[in-house]
C-alpha cells in the first residue's frame, strides 16, 4: 500500500547484470523465436511465444495498480514574448487547454491562423476532438 491507501509496487533490479544475464536472455529468447519462424515451425513457436505472453492474475493486478497511479499527461505550454519599441514583454498564459489555444492564437498572424483552420476543417473528421 501506498502512502495514499492505494495498491502500489516498486520494481527493483540490478542494473549490474542488464548488459551480461539480461543480453544473454533477450538473445535466447530471440535466437530461438528466429529458428522457429525461419524454419516454418508455427505451431512450436506459437506455443513457445504464447508461453511468455499469457497475462495471468498477477500480471492483472500490476496492470490494474499501473492504470490506478498513471498521472495526466503533461501540457506543452510556451510563453510569448512580443515588443513595443524599446520594451520586451512576457506574456505566460494557465495551463490547461484553454491556455494553449490562446497562446498560439497570439504567436501567430490572423491570416496563417485561417489557413491552417481551413486545412484543419476539410479533414477535421479524421480527427478525434476530446474536449
Amino acid at each position: 500500500m501506498g502512502a495514499d491507501g492505494k495498491d502500489s509496487m516498486d520494481i527493483r533490479f540490478d542494473r549490474s547484470k542488464l548488459r551480461t544475464v539480461g543480453f544473454k536472455a533477450i538473445d535466447e529468447f530471440l535466437h530461438k523465436l528466429h529458428v522457429y519462424k525461419s524454419i516454418g515451425d508455427f505451431e512450436t513457436a506459437e506455443k513457445f511465444f504464447d508461453s511468455y505472453s499469457q497475462v495471468n492474475e498477477k500480471m492483472l493486478k500490476v496492470r490494474q495498480i499501473v492504470i490506478d497511479r498513471r498521472n495526466p499527461r503533461r501540457l506543452e505550454l510556451q510563453p510569448n514574448l512580443f515588443k513595443d519599441g524599446e520594451k520586451v514583454f512576457y506574456q505566460g498564459y494557465d495551463v490547461n487547454h484553454a491556455g494553449i489555444v490562446q497562446s498560439y492564437i497570439e504567436r501567430w498572424e490572423p491570416e496563417f491562423l485561417e489557413d491552417v483552420y481551413s486545412e484543419w476543417a476539410k479533414y477535421a473528421d479524421r480527427f478525434r476532438a476530446a474536449l
